[in-house]
């Protein structure tokens, strides 16, 4: 893992591909749902802190307690509205599951919120985050990323097998896929603009390797 996990202090969960049942027994933090994701959550024995949406789409029996602010704003996602409860009850900067699986629309829409944050996002084998900075990481050779200026940024990388230069990376446009880590320690300076980095957590053996 290139991020300290324990560096966050929530674990907010939407409504899409979430780990399995010992992912959550092993974290420390408050778990929010994003409405459906509480389904998702109770399959597992999993019971959230608090499920926060319009609740169009969780089961009605696990509105319980208390444990739920109904937000029917149709101006604003789900995700939206649990990241603005997360800020008021300063549970910032978050781990963030289930950003994909379902609708492409949806996880693009997921992506563009995403980007306004400090934290981190975890999928099946990939995770991202926000470059705002100069960064090094630590990754095992070989390591598949990509980088995205959002929407855009000027970038210098060392250690990668194609190396940006005062790159201008701007999205949609000119960006870094499908890059890999030639060193073990990757330096990324963000000298402006802000930058999504995705990171593959598992060995992807394809024409880049």
């Amino acid at each position: 893992m290139i991020v300290k996990l324990d560096e966050y202090r929530s674990v907010l969960c939407l409504h899409g591909t979430l780990p399995n049942r010992k992912f959550f027994q092993k974290m420390q933090l408050p778990i929010i749902a994003a409405d459906g994701a509480a389904n998702s959550l109770a399959t597992m024995g999993i019971i959230p802190h608090m499920v926060i949406g319009d609740l169009d789409s969780v089961r009605q029996d696990l509105l319980v307690d208390g444990k739920f602010i109904k937000l029917g704003d149709q101006n604003s996602s789900d995700f939206e509205k649990a990241l603005n409860y997360l800020e008021d009850h300063s549970l910032l900067p978050s781990i963030i599951l289930g950003m994909s699986g379902g609708y492409m629309d949806h996880i693009l829409n997921n992506i563009n919120v995403f980007t306004r944050t400090n934290s981190v996002f975890l999928g099946e084998n990939i995770m991202g985050l926000m470059l705002r900075k100069t960064h090094v990481f630590n990754l095992e050779i070989g390591t598949k990323l990509s980088l995205f200026g959002i929407p855009r940024c000027c970038i210098t990388t060392k250690g990668l097998k194609w190396n940006l230069s005062t790159a201008e990376l701007v999205f949609p446009g000119f960006n870094s896929c499908f890059n890999r880590a030639a060193l073990e320690n990757i330096h990324i300076h963000v000298t402006s603009g802000a930058a999504l980095l995705i990171v593959y957590t598992s060995t992807i053996v394809d024409a880049g390797l």
